[in-house]
């Protein structure tokens, strides 16, 4: 009760804050930021940025929207089995949406598909790995500076969520290209029991999903299970419809390679020298990234706790209450992007970008070429799911009486300690390392 009364007073807040900077109109600046005199509408078109990786060509495609005069941009890379879609929801956008919510801030945004998600490049299987996708958001980054788009960003804010997280923390640490980071979805260490048997097991090879029947793509590349997709949120704080939305139309492709690849990352990204300002914001019943020799995510106090140990930057935390993975997803969002924008206004700023401009029309999304899937790829699927999925509920339903796993408390927060110090002894290495394995 009390939280929903809380969602209500942001959206509340929200409605004030804007008739109060209609009202400030006569004056045409609030905080620093310009306001739409005439509501001149965001602007919205995809793009794509040329990539190459192991030889084979193609495009990190995004969807990129500015409002008038914007000049810093959120670059927002969505996680594992995810599209660009997840940062713009258009169901009930007002709640779930945060490029609107960024957008309305006087924010452009580009949400992109990363490397072997929605319409970017699919290489094969073998050469798509964490460090590829690292490489390839970074090309985006250096597009948006050079004005590729049309518009020379003065600035911009990595938001990155799950996976999109572990490559947008890469990215700012190896090539320090970037103003403020936001990780959504994440802590510094992985809960691997929850992530690899929860996720792992109910994911299936891509060919065999209807969704993505025809889309030609090699065996290790993966989606979830119809149906499942609710493993990603606090079903108590979830709305069905979202469910539903999420199956239909933001649920994508992945690759067990990188699945495989991206376990390095505490060791390979975290300790890569971010330097600039932190923001980490993950819910309290987050399974994946709270919980057993990982963070403390029963308040922001012992979040924030855990993350000091991984950066020597300035950190900034927010668990977000009675909320799962998939933060944007849930009922609680707003409170989520409100704070988010807080700290994107705190560090960097929407500089000259218009506030309170109409949304854009976003241009439709790309519908997968789905299909029936062929006898051989179903009968395969069927002996897959029906080996693995029983194990996957199994566990769920035993680890709920055992700390660290069954909620998102650390039994062993020595271990964060540990991970901390180990990543602050590799960090002097890390980044020529790193550089010199992604080829730069």
């Amino acid at each position: 009760m009390y939280l929903g009364k809380h969602v209500g007073l942001v959206r509340n807040r929200w409605v004030a804050g804007a008739a109060a900077a209609a009202a400030a109109l006569a004056v045409g600046v609030v905080g620093g930021t310009a306001l739409a005199a005439t509501a001149a509408a965001t602007t919205c078109k995809n793009v794509a940025v040329p990539v190459t990786v192991a030889g084979q060509s193609g495009s990190i495609a995004g969807t990129l929207c500015v409002p008038p005069k914007a000049r810093t941009l959120q670059l927002l890379i969505s996680g594992w089995t995810y599209n660009r879609g997840y940062f713009d929801v258009s169901l009930d956008p007002q709640t779930y949406s945060y490029a609107r919510a960024a957008n309305n801030a006087g924010y452009a945004t580009l949400a992109i598909d990363r490397l072997g998600a929605g319409a970017s490049l699919h290489p094969l299987s073998l050469f798509s790995t964490t460090e590829a996708d690292i490489r390839t958001v970074h090309e985006v980054v250096q597009a948006a500076r050079k004005g590729s788009f049309g518009t020379s960003f003065d600035k911009v804010i990595s938001v990155g969520h799950s996976l999109g997280s572990i490559v947008a923390q890469g990215e700012a640490g190896i090539y320090g290209d970037v103003d403020a980071l936001v990780t959504t979805g994440f802590s510094s260490a992985i809960n691997y029991a929850n992530a690899y048997v929860e996720i792992a097991g109910r994911d299936h090879p891509a060919v065999s999903d209807p969704k993505f029947a025809n889309s030609g793509l090699d065996p290790l590349f993966w989606t979830s299970q119809p149906g499942t997709r609710s493993l990603f949120t606090n079903t108590a704080n979830t709305d069905p419809a979202v469910h539903a939305y999420d199956e239909k139309t933001l649920k994508d492709t992945d690759n067990l390679i990188e699945g495989v690849t991206l376990a390095s990352y505490t060791a390979t990204n975290a300790i890569a020298k971010v330097h600039v300002p932190v923001l980490v914001v993950t819910g309290t019943k987050d399974p994946f990234f709270c919980g057993l020799n990982s963070a403390d995510c029963t308040s922001s106090e012992t979040l924030l706790q855990h993350e000091k140990e991984f950066y020597n930057t300035s950190v900034q935390a927010y668990a977000v209450p009675n909320t799962g993975h998939d933060i944007e997803l849930e009922r609680t969002a707003p409170l989520a992007n409100q704070r988010m924008l807080q700290f994107a206004d705190s560090v960097v700023g929407a500089g000259s970008g218009v506030r309170g401009s109409a949304p854009g029309t976003r241009p439709a999304p790309v519908a997968p070429p789905s299909g029936h899937p062929s006898v051989q790829n179903q009968v395969l699927d069927v002996a897959f799911t029906q080996a693995v999925k029983p194990v996957a509920d199994a566990y769920a339903q035993l680890k709920q009486p055992v700390p660290g796993l069954g909620d998102t408390t650390n039994p062993n927060p020595a271990s964060a300690i540990l991970l901390g110090r180990i990543a602050a002894l590799v960090a002097q290495f890390a980044p020529a390392a790193a550089q010199a394995g992604l080829g730069n």
